[in-house]
């Protein structure tokens, strides 16, 4: 199991999740995860400069249904062949661009570039007054350019659609909530769908839903202009950017992303990119539109086949499809802002290895083991380290027992100085990594589900109690021990600590949650009703009461927010 996966479900077990339902939807990716994500680069030309009109222009046109189709056909008299980008993956395609587009794209209130989205085709036609015949993009994201009498089309823009480097770069200019996106951007990959084709400019109106903005960092009003009403989410909590926001029409669909710019107020953080100072939009209007791809001669790039090897299989093709997509699995309705205060944890990340102690002790060590989808192969050793004097700090270690990869790490997390730790030990190496732990948000989303208590049984000697958590999609059972030596009452997010403070769980009956108190968690089983695979049991081995110290001046500290000081020793 990747290491990735085994840290996201310690930092479960030690910081807690807002929610009930968060926890369970976390644990549930992590035990499901077989491979990390990988964000591939994109480098595409990102839209230039103009445009012209207001939302006021952009809206006022009545949609037409698509049996009232524009017979508008293109200027040029090339030859359309069959659009043969859409025999890959063609019903995917069809299902996410479900809507024609007229896109305008504007800047300092003049107009830069018009495109044409055609849903039928999933093609775009782009227009702008210093092109001599329109461009076109495909939906394996081949770019069409006219030159020299005839239209050629790269497929280095369909390699580099499968990453996110415009897309976000984008997202960070417009201040768009990344969450949906990048949810999007992984469901599209995992059907094997060349995801983000039109580099995000059309992907965006059917992404985006009103619901994804409504948290603190947005203030939502209604609006009425001509007769119609909308939907305004004005950005808040983001210096700078001072009267930008947000227009969803009254069938929730985007209709406009307006921003305006003052660099002397922006507060950045990391990742963030200068803008000039001044005011841009994208304003779409749902309009019939027809998009007949031209004829065209595919050339390739130098250095291109270098580009393709190196990334395999990934290119042109999408990845492979998985083939058991479950829809909830891209739900981010739990994790709103999560991305942004991330980056804001990262900015006032202040903790280096010198202010850390000069050792971690615990007096108990908890070992445990789980197993996923009940293979005794994809058993790993996780053992929790208990400092019963105080409640600051306490850690977890899980350990390599495969070939390619002997050691093990502990990750030790340090309330005083709201930091995770973690240390490495492969051989003679140790290394020390620091990483902020982000702020927690609560946000009260209401969860569906049963509880019932189970009858007892015993773990290790100890008389446990079951309680058993159930919805449609999963069942989760947990048995606890009242009369351990120990307790880890926060396994579930319940401790009172600094941790946990703010957190809440929804329609939890207090007698259930009288029963995690003081208390130690001596089993998990999760049951996926949908899929075995994602099944898995951590049950404990043993409970042992002996001094185990980790001195932090033996690691070299690896500090991955300086590059001049990647290596330091402690």
């Amino acid at each position: 199991m990747k290491r990735k996966h085994i840290i996201l479900i310690l930092v479960a077990l030690f910081i807690g999740t807002p929610t009930n339902a968060q926890l369970l939807k976390k644990l549930k990716k992590k035990a499901e995860q077989a491979a990390e994500r990988t964000i591939l680069k994109k480098t595409d030309q990102i839209v230039t400069k103009k445009t012209e009109k207001t939302i006021d222009d952009a809206t006022t046109k009545k949609r037409k249904t698509k049996t009232e189709k524009s017979t508008d056909t293109e200027k040029h008299t090339e030859a359309t062949p069959a659009n043969s980008a859409l025999n890959k993956y063609t019903q995917e395609k069809t299902e996410f661009y479900k809507d024609d587009l007229e896109i305008k794209l504007l800047e300092n209130g003049t107009l830069n570039q018009t495109q044409y989205f055609d849903a039928d085709e999933v093609a775009v036609r782009l227009e702008q007054d210093d092109m001599p015949k329109p461009g076109y993009i495909d939906s394996e994201g081949f770019m069409y350019t006219y030159k020299d009498g005839e239209y050629t089309k790269s497929s280095l823009i369909a390699l580099q659609s499968q990453g996110m480097m415009v897309p976000t770069m984008l997202l960070n200019a417009y201040k768009l909530p990344p969450e949906p996106f990048m949810a999007q951007f992984q469901k599209q990959t995992d059907k094997g769908v060349t995801a983000n084709p039109f580099n995000g400019i059309v992907e965006f109106a059917f992404i985006y839903q009103p619901e994804d903005f409504r948290y603190e960092d947005f203030k939502e009003t209604t609006q009425t202009l001509r007769g119609e009403t909308y939907t305004k989410f004005e950005f808040l909590n983001e210096p700078g950017y001072e009267g930008s926001y947000v227009l969803f029409d009254d069938t929730n669909q985007l209709v406009e992303i307006y921003t305006k710019v003052n660099n002397s107020q922006q507060n950045f953080e990391i990742g963030d990119m200068p803008r000039e100072n001044g005011e841009s939009a994208l304003i779409y209007n749902y309009t019939p539109v027809t998009v007949a791809l031209p004829q065209a001669r595919e050339v390739r790039a130098q250095g291109q086949g270098l580009m393709e090897g190196v990334m395999g299989n990934i290119v042109k093709g999408g990845n492979q499809p998985k083939g058991d997509i479950d829809n909830d699995d891209y739900d981010t309705s739990d994790s709103k802002g999560q991305v942004k205060s991330v980056k804001k944890a990262l900015k006032n990340h202040k903790v280096t290895a010198e202010m850390l102690p000069d050792t971690y002790d615990f007096d108990y060590i908890y070992k445990t083991t789980m197993v996923q989808n009940s293979k005794k192969s994809d058993a790993m050793d996780m053992n929790f380290l208990i400092n019963t004097k105080t409640a600051n700090y306490n850690g977890a270690e899980y350990i390599f027992n495969d070939k390619n990869s002997e050691g093990n790490s502990i990750m030790i997390f340090d309330l005083d100085l709201q930091a995770m730790i973690m240390l490495m030990n492969y051989g003679t190496q140790k290394m020390l990594q620091i990483h902020p732990i982000p702020e927690v948000k609560n946000h009260k989303n209401e969860v569906d589900f049963t509880i019932k208590e189970l009858p007892s049984k015993s773990i290790l000697g100890y008389k446990c109690m079951g309680l058993q958590i159930e919805n449609d999609k999963y069942i989760l059972k947990a048995y606890h021990a009242k009369n351990a030596p120990i307790t880890l009452s926060n396994f579930f997010g319940f401790s009172g600590n600094k941790a946990s403070k703010g957190l809440e769980f929804p329609n939890m009956d207090p007698k259930f949650i009288q029963q995690f108190e003081n208390s130690l968690i001596m089993e998990m089983q999760y049951e996926d009703k949908k899929r075995k695979k994602n099944n898995f049991v951590i049950t404990a081995k043993s409970l042992e009461k002996q001094p185990y110290n980790i001195k932090t001046k033996e690691y070299q500290s690896l500090n991955m927010f300086s590059g001049s000081k990647l290596l330091n020793k402690n």
